[in-house]
């Protein structure tokens, strides 16, 4: 009877957290993982462990890699979109898919999309210049990251309607949170949710159109009069598997540059976008910003170089990515079981890398709710989170570490750059709006921002 009991008394709990999550996963974290190493909880039959000390978070992704997939939540929430891309993959698939696409995103290479950037930010720039007024910010960069990730996949702007993708992704990624909440409480997967159906056929209008754009490609590819882009479908095309070198399929193909759309569109722009925020909030570093990249840039636009001399502007996108990760959560599911200080993680156990909670531990930041860029400056002798890749992680970590990082940061300190030298951002709101997750982390309102051309 006293076991019935207790387990009636945990009703309330659970059901508190359940609808936490479906509002929004961030604030179904228990407050604990702010300030503990490692936390355990139970959501109706899942056993979540949470990982909070860097130390931890190393030994479970990377140690006991082997012992960990993305799990069914994830499959079930974006598989409908993405496939078996590199994001959702797992064992010998994704293996060979990271392999063949490792070239691609090499820091070497980036500099071929940096064209890309420039142009379609220059348009941006001219457009919010010529017409100022009140935006919001958060769309405004969803456009254009969304025409940067077209142009550097397809090398044309015109290819397709970059705003209509960025709409059907949206739309796909708006309903995931059902999914996810669906595979915590057990429920089957054919079973109906609020904006299922739109967001399975935004997907596969996604699916479509890049179906359409491989095939004119190798139309292309077989008239040799054509020269051949250096874009990303080109480089999906040529990838192969080093050890055997077998090279992707259609459908393959598709998966991961849905995968990059995702990945590189919507998580680069809701960086910028809380970056923009931020620093209209703080005018004494948008001062400070603006300095070093009037002393830096011409107007050509940037060069590799000039952005890697963009010393603070780096450190205030960094210090944006710690408060506001725009993917906030790691989610594992385990397969095979492991201990972690002392806890007990069986197969099928969930396990919870909660970036957005690392990123303000008490016990690793100082003043973990206020917006630094100078905890970023490198400093003679003295250890801080950020230097270790596991208390800093806003590109993830292990095996499965994002693979277009640097692809990302070189887009962003573009767009940072090219905007910040030509204009002036102001918000609205009273103050920035808090997260809500739906895979990635977006304002809760739109970013609202008055637009002014620089003196």
């Amino acid at each position: 009877m006293s076991a019935l009991l207790n387990k009636v008394a945990t009703l309330p709990a659970q059901f508190q957290m359940m609808r936490a999550t479906i509002r929004n996963p961030v604030d179904a974290l228990p407050r604990a993982v702010f300030h503990e190493r490692i936390v355990e909880r139970h959501l109706a039959r899942q056993h979540i462990v949470y990982v909070c000390a860097p130390d931890l978070v190393r030994e479970a992704l990377v140690t006991n890699s082997d012992r960990l997939d993305k799990g069914e939540g994830l499959r079930r929430a974006i598989g409908p979109g993405l496939g078996e891309g590199l994001l959702t993959a797992e064992g010998a698939h994704w293996r060979w898919q990271r392999q063949a696409l490792a070239p691609v995103f090499r820091a070497s290479g980036v500099g071929a999309f940096l064209p890309a950037m420039t142009s379609a930010t220059r348009r941006c720039v001219e457009t919010l210049s010529a017409e100022g007024g009140i935006v919001a910010i958060d769309d405004v960069m969803m456009r254009l990251t969304g025409r940067i990730i077209v142009e550097t996949m397809l090398s044309a702007p015109d290819a397709v309607d970059a705003d209509a993708m960025a709409c059907n992704l949206g739309v796909f990624l708006h309903q995931t949170r059902w999914s996810i909440l669906g595979d915590l409480l057990g429920t089957p997967e054919w079973l109906p949710h609020p904006g299922k159906a739109r967001g399975l056929a935004a997907a596969q209008v996604l699916r479509d159109e890049a179906l359409v754009q491989i095939a004119a490609r190798r139309v292309a590819l077989g008239n040799a009069a054509e020269k051949a882009p250096d874009d990303l479908l080109a480089r999906l095309l040529a990838a192969k598997d080093p050890e055997t070198s077998r090279v992707m399929h259609d459908s393959e193909i598709v998966d991961n540059l849905l995968t990059f759309l995702t990945a590189g569109h919507e998580t680069t722009a809701l960086a910028l976008a809380w970056t923009f925020d931020r620093l209209g909030r703080h005018p004494e570093i948008l001062r400070e910003v603006q300095a070093e990249i009037d002393a830096t840039l011409t107007d050509d636009g940037p060069t590799l170089e000039q952005l890697d001399s963009l010393s603070l502007t780096r450190n205030v996108l960094r210090e944006s990515m710690r408060l506001t990760p725009p993917a906030p959560i790691i989610v594992r599911e385990v397969t095979e079981a492991f201990a972690l200080e002392g806890v007990k993680l069986e197969k099928g156990t969930r396990l919870v890398v909660p970036i957005y909670a690392l990123h303000r531990h008490r016990t690793l930041w100082e003043a973990p709710e206020i917006f630094d860029p100078s905890r970023f400056v490198a400093s003679a002798g003295q250890s801080r989170p950020h230097d270790d890749r596991y208390a800093y992680m806003p590109f993830g970590a292990g095996p499965r570490i994002c693979i277009g990082a640097r692809f990302a940061e070189t887009e962003a300190l573009t767009v940072l750059a090219m905007t910040l030298k030509a204009l002036t951002l102001t918000p609205e709101l009273s103050v920035t709006p808090p997260g809500k997750m739906e895979i990635t982390l977006r304002p809760a309102k739109p970013l609202l921002m008055s637009v002014r051309k620089r003196d």
